[in-house]
């Protein structure tokens, strides 16, 4: 459409003034003369009708329009700053957008080289470069593919996946060009074929930063630190995307929980290789390690020094035993020098000082041969042999010096009268033969008082072989123990007996009346067969005297259990004594004695009787050798002895008196002492 020119608006253009400082006078010069206006055609065109026109052809809406448009401009605008595009195959362009699934996202975005390592700026220029390239616009102006925008649903669907976070996660997970398998490696390829591997595997760590591979020159503490790394590897591996069952597009509810604990399943499944896959190669890039040979030969080293050192330890502890053994022996043998050389002089003295008592006993017989050996001319031959025999006595009871100073006397006196030679003959015989029978009669002494210890000691064993009589405590522990220990107990004898040792004594009873109060098993089946086949009001007064524990005076006569004690025979069962009671163990286990409770009213006379029997028997019993054993302990252990601790002197009484206590001992006392006041009293 033409404009005509009167149509067009005048506009007046006015100049603006000269500033306030400007000087007219002043030289200036004109650049260019103002030109007259010209008449222009104007049609309607631009961007603004170019939508429109756009918009009418494609039919789009305005928005979808500014979109796209936005698009191109952001790509046009960048196209300078993007790398070169990478070819596009003719299988890439055939890939089939159904098949999603196995084609390769980032070939489709021309991404192959970068992958995983291409940064979300990266994708979306990439994106928008295929964008550009492959819009059905683009493609709308040639012939035959109008219609082909099927590359452009797998461009969609690349940048669906790739441009969501979650999803390219997904997708890098099962990326089909990641490398998994690791073959060994040469020698000295160690590092440049594991890094990069170290790289790939890294990335899928859920801890970053992942420590780096390192040098061969790596410290022992940063290779530790790797592998411990590498050993606890935790991966953010999913496999979301290999899932086979698709659940999008199930019918019921039922089907879609299944489907999802199926492809679950196979998850863990994918899950668990893949951490097999890891620690294996872990395994082999530990194998491959060449800092680890180094460690181990290091470790070796210092596994063989430490043993070396070791055994160099031990060879000088050898070496130091062996001379100290050598100057323990060098010692020793110089030792044994001296002391040979030590008996050897000993030896010589006692050689010198023989030779020198001979010659003195020669001297002293010569100087005694000389005085006729003190006798008369007259004296016969038997008076001469009796008198050779004194001055031998004599001389074999004097040492050497006593022989020294005799002889030395004799000399001095064999000057004078013949009297005072024979004086000091008899006088020196007469001393040394008193010391002689002094020293017999200590020997005499000693030999019998070793005598009477020994008689005492086999009194004390011939004791020890005897068995005191039971008395009321034992007894009553005994029935306790029977009642305590049924019949189907296990050593049920023995362990009565060991029950009776153990609680049957007095309290202030001394070790060697517990060691005289052993009961044996046979013992205890003896005496509970005894008091099964005596009356129970027996046993009920045994218990009660424990039990109540009463105290009474000696009785005048024997009460009933002492008359059986001392009469057992005669007033025993009849049965027992015609020797028809023949009660076996297992008869005596099986038949426990029982002990029936007396009434009430009759336990306190009981109890009265039975504590008189306790009191009369603690006194009636004392044998003989007991009382002899005690009259020697009075007179060995007297009052005089123990004026700071009269109470010791008791504790070694009772110990010297066998089978007896410390109480005992002193009632024994005192009763002695009472019959003989009584005596006194009497006479």
């Amino acid at each position: 459409m033409a404009i005509h020119a009167s149509m067009l608006p005048v506009m007046t253009l006015t100049a603006p003034s000269p500033p306030a400082d400007w000087d007219p006078e002043r030289e200036y010069r004109i650049f260019k003369l103002p030109q007259p206006c010209e008449t222009v055609a104007v049609e309607p065109v631009g961007s603004a009708f170019m939508g429109v026109a756009r918009r009418h052809v494609h039919k789009r809406t305005l928005e979808e329009d500014l979109a796209i448009e936005e698009a191109l401009l952001e790509v046009e605008a960048e196209d300078s700053e993007m790398e070169e595009d990478e070819p596009e195959t003719p299988a890439l362009l055939r890939s089939d957008p159904l098949k999603w699934k196995t084609q390769d996202h980032y070939a489709i975005l021309g991404l192959s080289k970068k992958r995983w390592r291409a940064t979300d700026e990266q994708i979306k220029r990439a994106y928008r470069k295929k964008v550009l390239k492959h819009h059905p616009d683009k493609k709308a102006a040639k012939k035959g593919k109008i219609n082909d925008d099927s590359f452009f649903k797998c461009i969609q669907k690349a940048w669906e996946i790739l441009g969501d976070p979650v999803k390219r996660r997904q997708w890098d997970s099962i990326d089909p060009k990641f490398d998994d398998v690791y073959k060994n490696v040469k020698k000295g390829d160690f590092f440049d074929v594991f890094s990069e591997a170290v790289e790939r595997e890294g990335r899928f760590s859920k801890r970053q930063p992942v420590p780096p591979l390192g040098t061969i020159d790596a410290t022992r503490e940063e290779i530790e630190a790797f592998y411990e790394f590498w050993r606890n590897f935790d991966s953010w591996r999913t496999f979301e995307m290999l899932d086979e069952d698709d659940i999008e597009n199930c019918e019921s509810r039922e089907e879609k929980r299944m489907l999802e604990r199926r492809n679950r399943s196979a998850r863990a499944k994918r899950k668990k290789e893949d951490n097999a896959r890891l620690q294996k190669f872990v395994d082999q890039m530990l194998k491959a390690d060449p800092r680890i040979s180094k460690i181990r030969e290091e470790e070796k080293a210092a596994k063989e020094a430490k043993k070396r050192e070791k055994e160099e330890a031990i060879r000088l502890a050898q070496e130091e035993i062996r001379k100290k053994e050598e100057e323990e022996r060098k010692l020793r043998e110089a030792e044994e020098a001296l002391e040979k050389q030590r008996l050897e002089v000993e030896k010589k003295d006692r050689e010198a000082k023989k030779k020198l008592i001979r010659k003195e006993k020669k001297t002293i017989r010569g100087l005694i041969k000389d005085r006729n050996y003190f006798l008369p001319s007259s004296a016969s031959v038997s008076d001469l042999d009796a008198q050779l025999q004194k001055v031998d006595n004599l001389l074999d009871l004097m040492a050497f010096e006593d022989l020294e100073t005799f002889r030395k006397n004799l000399e001095f006196r064999s000057a004078g009268p013949s009297s005072a030679a024979e004086e000091l003959f008899d006088k020196e015989l007469e001393r040394f033969l008193n010391i002689v029978a002094k020293k017999k009669e200590e020997a005499d002494s000693a030999k019998a008082l070793q005598d009477k210890e020994y008689q005492l000691d086999q009194e004390r064993k011939a004791l020890l072989k005897q068995k005191l009589p039971w008395s009321p405590k034992e007894i009553a522990i005994l029935i306790k123990a029977v009642k305590m220990f049924p019949g189907g107990t296990i050593n049920r004898w023995e362990t009565i007996a060991e029950y009776v040792n153990l609680h049957g004594g007095e309290d202030d009873e001394t070790e060697a009346t517990r060691q005289y109060r052993q009961r044996s098993s046979d013992d205890c089946i003896k005496k509970s067969k005894e008091i099964q086949l005596g009356g129970a009001g027996d046993r009920n007064r045994l218990q009660a005297t424990q039990i109540k524990k009463h105290t009474a005076d000696v009785a005048d006569s024997p009460t009933k259990m002492e008359r059986e004690n001392q009469q057992p025979e005669a007033g025993g069962n009849p049965a027992k004594a015609n020797g028809d009671a023949t009660t076996t163990k297992d008869t005596v286990a099986q038949q426990p004695p029982t002990v029936s409770t007396p009434p009430a009213k009759a336990a306190p006379a009981n109890t009265s009787t039975a504590a008189g029997a306790v009191a009369t028997a603690a006194v009636a019993e004392w044998s003989a050798l007991q009382q002899t054993a005690l009259e020697e302990a009075l007179r060995k252990f007297s009052a005089s002895m123990f004026k700071e601790n009269p109470a010791d002197r008791w504790d070694k009484i009772a110990e010297f008196v066998p089978g007896k206590s410390k109480k005992d001992v002193k009632l024994r006392v005192k009763e002695l002492a009472d019959m003989v006041k009584k005596k006194k009293t009497a006479a």
